[in-house]
């Protein structure tokens, strides 16, 4: 049965077509296709043309169909040869005939007829003929056919004649008495009824008790002698019926008879019912659909018994192998968890053995291409080479993944494009944004005032486009949020890598990076050049903040109190404790993180005005003297209670540089202790400066101060904002002295290229005289040094770091030139101080606005031109900006030359001012660094006028008592 648990709704009555239905005169091929079909008993619609046409519904025969084996067709003849006289002994009257064996007999007289085995004149008389004749009888017309109905299953109580249509449908009918009986009907004899039983017509409904019909009963007898025409398929659904009953046990239904005729078509084509089929044809179908809903009414009708048995069997073997399968798939299951991650581990583990082969090949030729470049740097920097700068930042994974636009920080030292102010250089920049044509008209138009600037006319232009190539990597498309470093976009970039091949052939070239990686080697190795630069580990290891202590300790060079390679939480009270006791003058304590920059990995902790046992700790000090206290013994005591104290201290009033990222403490100092990290005391004064050195340490060896700068700070002291070229804040000759001792110890350690350092210089306040002490070190190209880079190219002036100076041609006019030939000639001293005259540079590539992004870099630059802010060819003097990328605008860098500190300071703070009111709204919600910087760079200026001032007077002393002398 189907439907099981559907529960029953009115079967919808479908209208019934007329059997005798006219048919249309232009119908002709239809009622002869028709007519075809009747004619053919074994045709598919045989029974309903039957049905459509005549209104006669044929018993539904199953036949089992017979399974035919379908064996392998062998090629070759299937029919034996048979025997066949010759045609000439045919006709031979002398020629004996040959015997006739009994399987020729077997085909048939024709057979033998025809193969000449029997004389075509032959008699042939038959022992048993096939025909036997017999009068036929005839009847009289008045007299009745007479059909006997002993076979008939159903017999009516009464004999009603039928009419004459319907007894001419009955002889073609020709049914040939099928029994079939029906189990559950009364084998009470029927009895004959005289009369007809008067019904309305449609409302032959009867009555079934316990699964049984009584084939007496009048409804029943009425039903069946109405329906007569189709009682073939009328007896089929009552089979199906009466075994639903009393499978079910139901004692008594109803049947609607005209709801019965109605399924009929329907159960014509599936030949078979549905519950709901089944429930339709009954007076109260919810009635016995809750019956037969209700458990254990199953087994309660006929083979009850055997069904609860055999449910009971089948509920126990699928309980059996259900729990057999559910063990069996949760060992499949964790057989292919195992298998899979033993495949995944194999894989791996193949793959890590790979890379390791292959970095370790990448390591080798590294080595190798270093010493080529090593052995023949002397003619490489003075003849026709190739530069690739590659600006990437290969920090570690989870420190660029904190990093917010990570690929514009890497396209900030566009400067390093200014290479080609060598006439043999030819530059290949690889840029980790698109640049549109704007920016490149923009670089071109630059980078083409060094003729003007060399040559002294303003007019000059050098066209450089055949020796400045950008190219972008195209996986920057790709892989826009992995933070993958600039290296590994072109590793993974074969159509960059093949044009960078193509443009260096048969070329010298080398690879400037920035901060190195391990892709790093994997691009030169694709390319075939050296890397001007350290390995990646040492890079790696130098470059941290740990790592910059020992290369300090090893130059020794002075550095501030404190400790490094910190792990632990332990390890760090035990260590801030004993420096907090050594150094009680310090007042704020720094926490750096090893693998971090910018500081971004920075917290700070005024550690000392926090302690309530600070004073007690001083007067001991005091006590026990310079002296005393020095030795380990006194200190024991202070120890103990400034331990007790310092976790709480800390986790109070420690403050996170990175406040976005690290908003507590204890977040900061989880990051802290899995990277390591160093305490670092702050400078003890009010006023401190912070500087920034570039050094160059060459392959054969020899070591140049490029850059100095001091540094100023917008957003906090701790984070660098800009630098101004040269330093001012201490003696150049002591800077480059410490500088050099640097860049030698890092010499020892093989590290080469590009490094920059961080300074502090203050006025210590017990001794009052200026300190000096290294901060950091990284060993990679700054952005000060690209800025730098730009500012001699565009001036054509020198820096001298050992004096300190910046310094620019004066050019002469050509009447000038003409009237001193008659002049004396001066000596070189004084042709040098008469032709050039000082420069100062302010520079920053921090700048950051939101509302930028809503201008257009022309728009932009006509508005700054309108204002006067530009480059004076002439004097060398005025604003240059650096444009990363064309998409968000947000970030830009700004470059200020002056002929003095003040005024470049007051030149970059009024442009500043200037850009941040136009494109600046009364109520703007975005974010801004301009103001803070305009902020600082006038403390800047109040104290270099307070300098100043200081300076005359002390210089206008220096002369009265030269004159009382």
């Amino acid at each position: 049965m189907e439907s099981d648990g559907k529960l029953w709704q009115p079967h919808s009555q479908r209208p019934r077509r007329s059997p005798f239905a006219p048919v249309p005169p232009k119908s002709k091929r239809k009622i002869g296709l028709n007519m075809k079909i009747m004619k053919n008993p074994e045709n598919i619609y045989h029974r309903a043309a039957v049905n459509a046409n005549y209104g006669v519904s044929l018993p539904r025969i199953n036949k089992r169909k017979v399974c035919v084996n379908i064996q392998k067709l062998v090629k070759g003849s299937t029919v034996p040869n048979l025997t066949v006289l010759p045609s000439a002994h045919r006709n031979d009257p002398h020629f004996t005939p040959v015997p006739v064996l009994q399987k020729d007999a077997n085909k048939g007289i024709l057979s033998l007829l025809q193969r000449g085995l029997i004389p075509p004149t032959a008699r042939i008389t038959w022992q048993n003929p096939p025909f036997k004749h017999k009068a036929v009888p005839l009847h009289s017309f008045e007299e009745s056919h007479k059909v006997t109905t002993k076979a008939l299953p159903l017999v009516t109580p009464g004999k009603i004649s039928p009419t004459p249509q319907e007894d001419a449908l009955l002889k073609k009918q020709k049914l040939k008495g099928r029994s079939r009986s029906i189990t559950g009907y009364s084998d009470k004899a029927p009895k004959t009824a005289t009369s007809k039983i008067l019904k309305p017509v449609g409302d032959y409904d009867f009555n079934i008790c316990n699964g049984i019909i009584s084939l007496t009963a009048p409804d029943f007898v009425a039903f069946k002698e109405h329906f007569r025409l189709a009682w073939g398929s009328i007896f089929s659904v009552l089979e199906h019926i009466v075994k639903f009953l009393q499978d079910y046990a139901i004692p008594e239904v109803k049947v609607k008879g005209k709801n019965l005729i109605s399924l009929l078509p329907e159960f014509e084509l599936k030949n078979k019912l549905t519950r709901y089929d089944i429930l339709s044809m009954f007076e109260n179908p919810l009635h016995i659909q809750m019956l037969v809903s209700r458990p254990g009414q199953r087994y309660k009708g006929q083979n009850g018994k055997v069904e609860a048995i055999k449910k009971i069997q089948a509920t126990w073997k699928c309980y059996k192998a259900r729990k057999h399968f559910v063990l069996f798939r949760r060992q499949k299951w964790a057989s292919g968890v195992i298998a899979i991650a033993w495949l995944l581990h194999c894989h791996k583990t193949r793959l890590r053995r790979i890379l390791k082969e292959s970095r370790q090949r990448h390591l080798e030729n590294f080595r190798i291409r270093a010493k080529h470049l090593e052995a023949n740097w002397n003619l490489i920097k003075t003849s026709r080479r190739t530069i690739i700068h590659i600006p990437s930042l290969g920090y570690h994974e989870t420190v660029r993944e904190y990093i917010a636009d990570f690929a514009t920080l890497q396209n900030m030292q566009l400067g390093r494009l200014c290479d080609i102010q060598d006439a043999n250089v030819t530059v290949i920049y690889v840029s980790s944004h698109h640049m549109n044509e704007e920016l490149k008209l923009y670089y071109q138009k630059l980078l083409s005032l060094h003729a003007a600037a060399k040559s002294g006319n303003v007019n000059d232009r050098s066209d450089l486009k055949n020796r400045l190539k950008i190219i972008i990597p195209e996986a920057v498309d790709f892989f826009t949020k992995h933070h993958m470093c600039l290296a590994t976009h072109l590793m993974y970039s074969p159509k960059a890598i093949k044009r960078i091949k193509n443009l260096i052939q048969g070329k010298e070239a080398y690879i400037v990076g920035g901060f190195l990686h391990r892709d790093d080697l994997a691009v030169a190795d694709m390319l075939g050049v050296p890397i001007l630069g350290s390995e990646p580990e040492l890079v790696q290891l130098y470059s941290s903040k740990s790592g910059s202590k020992r290369i300090f300790d090893k130059a020794n060079v002075p550095t501030p109190p404190g400790a490094y390679d910190i792990y632990s939480s332990e390890q760090m009270i035990e260590q801030l404790t004993q420096l907090v006791t050594d150094h009680l003058q310090i007042q704020r304590w720094l926490f750096k993180m090893d693998l971090e920059f910018g500081g971004n990995g920075t917290a700070f902790c005024d550690i000392s005005s926090h302690l309530s046992c600070y004073k007690w700790v001083v007067k001991e000090s005091k006590r026990y003297g310079y002296e005393g206290w020095n030795k380990k013994w006194a200190h024991e005591p202070a120890l103990l209670k400034i331990s007790e104290e310092l976790a709480g201290v800390l986790a109070q009033h420690a403050q996170p540089v990175n406040g976005k990222r690290f908003p507590t403490w204890s977040k900061f100092l989880h990051t802290f202790l899995s990277q390591g990290g160093t305490i670092e005391a702050f400078p003890p004064a009010d006023s401190i400066t912070n500087l920034t050195v570039d050094m160059l340490i060459e392959p054969n060896g020899d070591i140049t101060v490029l850059s100095m700068g001091d540094q100023f700070h917008a957003e906090s002291p701790f984070i660098a904002t800009g630098t101004t070229v040269p330093q001012t804040s201490v003696d150049p000759k002591v800077l480059t002295s410490l500088c050099l001792q640097i860049g030698r110890a890092c010499k020892k350690r093989n590290v080469l290229g590009y490094l920059s350092m961080d300074l502090v210089t203050f006025i210590d306040p017990i001794t009052l005289e200026q300190r000096l002490w290294a901060t950091d070190l990284n060993i990679t190209y700054s952005d000060q040094l690209a800025l730098t880079q730009l500012t001699l190219y565009l001036t054509n002036g020198t820096l001298d770091c050992n004096l300190g100076t910046f310094n620019v041609p004066h050019f002469i006019p050509t009447d000038t030139e003409t009237n001193l030939k008659s002049d004396p000639p001066l000596s070189t001293i004084e042709k040098q101080l008469s032709s050039s005259t000082s420069r100062y540079a302010v520079m920053t590539t921090q700048l950051r606005h939101s509302n930028l992004s809503l201008v257009f870099y022309y728009v932009f630059l006509q508005m700054c031109k309108v204002h006067g802010i530009g480059y004076d060819l002439e004097d060398r003097k005025g604003t240059v900006f650096v444009l990363y990328e064309h998409v968000k605008r947000n970030k830009m860098g700004m470059l200020t030359i002056g002929v003095d500190l003040q005024g470049s300071l007051m030149t970059f703070a009024r442009n500043l001012f200037i850009i941040h009111q136009e494109i600046s709204v009364p109520n703007m919600q975005g974010e801004t660094n301009f103001k803070t910087i305009i902020n600082d760079v006038e403390t800047i200026i109040g104290v270099t006028e307070e300098n100043k001032i200081r300076f005359e007077e002390l210089k206008s002393k220096d002369v009265k008592k030269t004159c009382r002398t």
